[in-house]
């Protein structure tokens, strides 16, 4: 309080002659709160922690303080102290909830924490089932929504994170990827079984498929590639990949794929026959079917024409 008086008495009307740095500097903003009554984010960070970890309270109100908890960690500082307050273990822990709401807000918050974060991103891998219990999310979920937000928050975690990348690729997290990208949208449950206003929680479509195709194209454009390409390979996956450029009817998806197919292309070891003759026939499926005519000097997507046509040359 003393601090606020004299700050308020330097920087009055009647002080306004006083010099530039001989003046107080304004008071932290946190300080003020606390001087106020109101609870600095430290302190809401752990309220809404204690909300989500009742027992006694509801689900819809869990889903509030996960809302509360991932506008507070977006700033860079209060996602560097969920460890120091002790959050990052009970936050982990709603990975296995038995509600998929709280599951997908789980990894909402994980991913917005870590976000081109390191310091969060190394000490979410102080915790090893976080990984692995993030993939399970993706792979195999009921719930969609929950699904969609695993990928955000494995992208987050091991995006531009060596050790991250490394926890993905021990957790067998290409073969999961792989996995959803072949995979078709399907029912996870009997429809008849669930509330009709709960049904848009365990839908699929393509938009898991697309996000781990992103997933995987940033994962490729990141070195060493060596390593990452033999993996490709051991798990099957080019066939699958060119599957895609027929079955997918994003452009910016198929550019992905066609960017992966380009990496390995140019990598040193390259395509064997074998494949170059799955990607020819692949290609001219893929034009025959119009997905996109290499001929039309108007087509919206320049970018991928170009890749599309260097793809070409590679396998010649």
């Amino acid at each position: 309080m003393e601090k606020l008086l004299k700050w308020s008495l330097e920087n009055s009307n009647n002080a306004s002659a006083a010099p530039e740095d001989k003046r107080q500097k304004a008071p932290d903003a946190e300080v003020l709160a606390q001087l106020f009554g109101q609870p600095d984010d430290a302190s809401l960070m752990k309220e809404a922690m204690n909300v989500i970890t009742d027992p006694d309270v509801d689900i819809e109100t869990k889903e509030t303080a996960f809302d509360n908890l991932e506008m507070l960690v977006e700033n860079l500082d209060n996602a560097n102290n969920l460890e120091s307050l002790n959050l990052w273990a009970p936050l982990i822990d709603q990975l296995i909830n038995p509600s998929p709401i709280l599951r997908k807000m789980a990894c909402w918050v994980i991913g917005t924490a870590v976000q081109n974060n390191p310091k969060s991103q190394a000490a979410l891998l102080m915790y090893p089932q976080a990984i692995p219990n993030i993939l399970n999310i993706a792979r195999r979920d009921v719930s969609k929504e929950a699904r969609l937000k695993a990928m955000y928050c494995l992208s987050s975690a091991i995006r531009n994170h060596e050790k991250g990348y490394e926890s993905f690729k021990n957790a067998e997290g290409w073969k999961t990827l792989l996995q959803i990208i072949k995979s078709e949208a399907e029912a996870k449950v009997d429809s008849a079984e669930v509330p009709e206003d709960e049904r848009h929680l365990y839908e699929t479509d393509a938009d898991i498929r697309r996000r781990s195709i992103f997933l995987l194209a940033g994962i490729m454009a990141t070195e060493p590639l060596a390593d990452k390409i033999d993996i490709l390979r051991s798990l099957s996956a080019v066939p699958s990949l060119l599957d895609l450029l027929h079955v997918e009817g994003s452009s910016s998806a198929i550019e992905k794929v066609v960017q992966v197919l380009l990496v390995i292309a140019k990598s040193e070891a390259g395509f064997t026959d074998e494949e170059k003759e799955e990607i020819k026939k692949g290609l001219e499926r893929s034009k025959k079917e119009g997905l996109l005519d290499l001929e039309e000097p108007e087509t919206e997507n320049t970018e991928l024409m170009a890749e599309w046509r260097q793809l070409e040359e590679a396998i010649k």
